[in-house]
């Protein structure tokens, strides 16, 4: 067995438009239910629980009091993150390498149909300068798909192909919330929403949770069970305020790339990973992922999609669940990556498993036109 913390079993519930037949608690027990079965272990073997939450889009102050015991935390050790749920596997991982913990259960969620999330995005902004302009997430992310186009040329048929291509995928997933492909003249004649986005280059609001099972090398070892390994992870943050920032680039996904690959010993990206689950909150944010992941040099990303590589039938398949676009409980995206890569490693995506994936990447983002970064390489 590897020195690696090694992900024992995922478990996801349905991701819809609205669960209005379930709970918030509910879900989360769903997810953490499903995880500890799928790793065939006990709630009381778990001695560190990780959450990945925000009391705005929950809805309540410290939302963790009434949702960490349906999260698996009762009597155990638990502790918050207010980020996306990527960033939980980060810390839970980090904690099993001091050596003081050995089984840890990762569990994130959201339910965006019970929160206005463009208000709660809006709060998050600047009050002096950005608030009152009518910033929020949607608009922030429109000036940095802008800057990218009108950086790089790119025309509007480059990121429709990508909706395209992920809506495809996503018909084939079965938690997926958004299950119809769509066309490209479907794509071009949805409403415009925020220039140069349209409808359907921005991910939906959707409800889900999800969790996973991290293990320390030497209780991996002992319970004798196959696994994923976590081969390598990295995250950075750039600069909270945008005019501090060049929007048609991200620094913080490259620097978080270089540390996940020189932990995992990746030397070509292209070449060595099997499949990859980014998060596209809109067409064009997975184009500018290409660039910082590595998969091609600056302004190179329309070519990935013209030659098809990024296709499920291509070199290197993106999103092969369908990604955000198709599915995005908004802080749980990230995590939802991470077990969608988990699943093709291990052979068990179903209807969308890419043949014969070995190893795989996932990426999570946080914060105003993808601030903050995580990746993370999965292994057999």
């Amino acid at each position: 067995m590897s020195d690696k913390v090694a992900i024992l079993g995922v478990g996801m519930t349905k991701i819809d438009s609205a669960k209005k037949d379930q709970k918030l608690d509910d879900m989360v027990f769903e997810a953490a239910s499903k995880a500890l079965a799928q790793a065939s272990l006990d709630r009381e073997e778990i001695d560190s629980v990780v959450i990945a939450a925000c009391d705005e889009l929950d809805g309540r102050c410290i939302s963790s009091m009434l949702l960490a015991m349906p999260a698996g935390a009762y009597l155990k050790d638990e502790i918050k993150v207010t980020d996306d749920g990527s960033y939980g596997v980060i810390l839970a991982a980090m904690r099993l390498m001091t050596g003081l913990f050995d089984l840890s259960l990762v569990v994130s969620w959201c339910k965006t149909s019970e929160a206005p999330l463009s208000d709660v995005m809006s709060m998050r902004w600047d009050p002096f300068y950005h608030r009152g302009i009518g910033m929020n997430h949607i608009t922030a992310a429109a000036l940095m798909a802008g800057a990218y186009a009108e950086r790089h040329g790119i025309s509007s048929d480059i990121p429709a192909k990508v909706v395209v291509k992920n809506r495809r995928n996503g018909s084939r997933n079965l938690n997926a919330h958004l299950r119809t492909p769509v066309t490209m003249g479907e794509v071009r004649l949805s409403p415009r929403v925020s220039w140069p986005l349209r409808a359907l280059d921005c991910a939906p609001e959707s409800d889900g949770a999800c969790a996973l099972i991290l293990a320390s090398p030497r209780r991996a070892k002992k319970l004798k069970r196959d696994a994923v390994r976590l081969a390598g992870f990295g995250w950075a943050a750039d600069s909270y305020y945008l005019g501090e920032r060049m929007l048609w680039d991200s620094p913080s996904l490259r620097i978080a790339a270089g540390k996940a690959y020189g932990m995992a010993k990746i030397k070509e990206p292209v070449a060595e990973i099997d499949a990859a689950e980014i998060s596209d909150f809109t067409s064009y944010h997975e184009l500018l992922a290409y660039e910082g992941l590595g998969f091609c040099g600056s302004g190179q990303a329309q070519d990935l999609i013209r030659e098809g590589i990024t296709a499920r039938e291509g070199g290197l398949p993106v999103n092969p669940s369908g990604g955000l676009l198709c599915s995005n409980p908004f802080t749980a995206a990230g995590l939802f990556r991470i077990c969608e890569a988990f699943l093709q490693v291990a052979g068990k995506a179903g209807d969308h498993q890419i043949r014969g994936a070995t190893k795989a990447l996932a990426q999570g983002s946080a914060g105003f036109c993808a601030q903050g970064n995580a990746v993370f390489v999965l292994t057999q």
